[in-house]
């Protein structure tokens, strides 16, 4: 183990004296605060702490060199994007933070027990010591506010959604969440089925759209889902609607790492896209090793996938693979949900509310932006 200290005028000046120096893998050790001002950091490094058992590194430490990469060659992000027209007040704005007095050990402690790869979260961290208060919440939301991209899908999206993601983490019911937001909002919405390979999933589909009283449309082909995209343009011309509505394509389960089942999703989202700019949206369930969800998101990134749609937050017991996913395939965070149960829906991504989850903030208060009554 190799020990060094620091001597800075700010905690912040000497935290980066101690990366430039020892790199990301150095632990903070102690810091003292001058009489006089200025801080004194002291380091620890444990060259062999990421080896494996041969002197090699382990799969963990190949995650952390790409992270590392990424946070060392990332420029300095743009603001957040102004909440949408199409939005309600009530999804511009996350909860108020409740008050956590501030503790640099506590929250690197939690940061870890959520699983989030070390370099990330040494990253985040630092940042939070930064930010002038004494709320850990706050600290934190402003750290992911600067590390991350956050982009929610306005009520009414002025294009088609397209879900796409792997089986099991939640497309058709996240797709009926959102029209049924849109419902609640009086906005006219419609469901694309294109999901031909899961069974019952035409029935499920078709159950939601009873529920919500909107239509639904099955399409087996990429060429029908066309058909059905360039009927709704071509209606949405004539009409010369307000522009309030919305529709959302459920595709079929997908492999990224299935070159047949890649090109094919691949084709429909090119088709989708040239006849109505349909944007694809990744559906990524929380639970998962950061990992294989990072190299999940950076595969669907692959194919014009810019935001993501955090689900299944209820049964997940760490939530560190949605940061990696997010962090290497360089996405943005749209909507969480904590979930299965369409009246309890989908809520905007905000800075604050990730942070709530991380610290287990929001678990006894349902993420929920609004309800639907079953008809009948």
């Amino acid at each position: 183990m190799r020990m060094r200290t620091f001597i800075a005028d700010s905690m912040v000046e000497a935290v980066a004296q101690v990366r430039e120096a020892m790199g990301d893998d150095a632990i903070i050790v102690s810091s003292l605060e001058g009489e006089n001002g200025g801080f004194e950091v002291t380091a620890a490094l444990d060259q062999r702490a990421n080896d494996g058992p041969n002197g090699a590194p382990t799969e963990d430490t190949a995650l952390e060199q790409i992270l590392r990469e990424h946070l060392n060659a990332a420029p300095k992000k743009e603001p957040s994007k102004p909440a949408s027209p199409g939005e309600r007040a009530e999804d511009r704005h996350a909860p108020a933070a409740t008050p956590v007095p501030f503790s640099k050990t506590a929250l690197l402690q939690v940061l870890e027990e959520q699983g989030i790869p070390g370099v990330l979260a040494n990253a985040l961290v630092a940042y939070a010591m930064s930010v002038d208060t004494d709320n850990s919440v706050a600290a934190l939301a402003a750290a992911l506010e600067d590390r991350f991209q956050f982009d929610p899908l306005p009520i009414a999206p002025p294009h088609p959604i397209m879900a796409v993601g792997l089986p099991g983490h939640g497309k058709t019911v996240t797709i009926a969440k959102l029209a049924a937001r849109a419902t609640v909002e009086n906005v006219r919405s419609q469901i694309i089925s294109t999901d031909a390979e899961r069974t019952g999933a035409e029935a499920q589909a078709e159950a939601y759209g009873n529920l919500l009283k909107i239509p639904v449309d099955h399409t087996e082909t990429i060429d029908a889902m066309s058909l059905v995209l360039d009927q709704r343009t071509d209606r949405i011309g004539i009409e010369a609607a307000d522009g309030r509505e919305a529709c959302f394509i459920d595709t079929a389960a997908a492999n990224p790492f299935q070159p047949d089942e890649v090109q094919t999703l691949r084709r429909q989202i090119e088709v989708g896209r040239s006849v109505a700019a349909a944007e694809p949206v990744l559906i990524l369930a929380a639970s998962g090793d950061p990992k294989s969800m990072a190299e999940t998101a950076r595969e669907f990134s692959k194919l014009g996938v810019s935001r993501m749609i955090v689900t299944q937050l209820d049964i997940s017991r760490r939530i560190g693979g949605v940061l990696a996913a997010a962090e290497i395939a360089g996405l943005s965070f749209a909507q969480f949900s904590d979930t299965p149960y369409l009246a309890r829906g989908v809520a905007v991504a905000t800075p604050l509310r990730l942070s709530q989850l991380i610290l287990g903030h929001t678990r006894s208060t349902p993420l929920t932006d609004y309800t639907v009554e079953s008809a009948g």
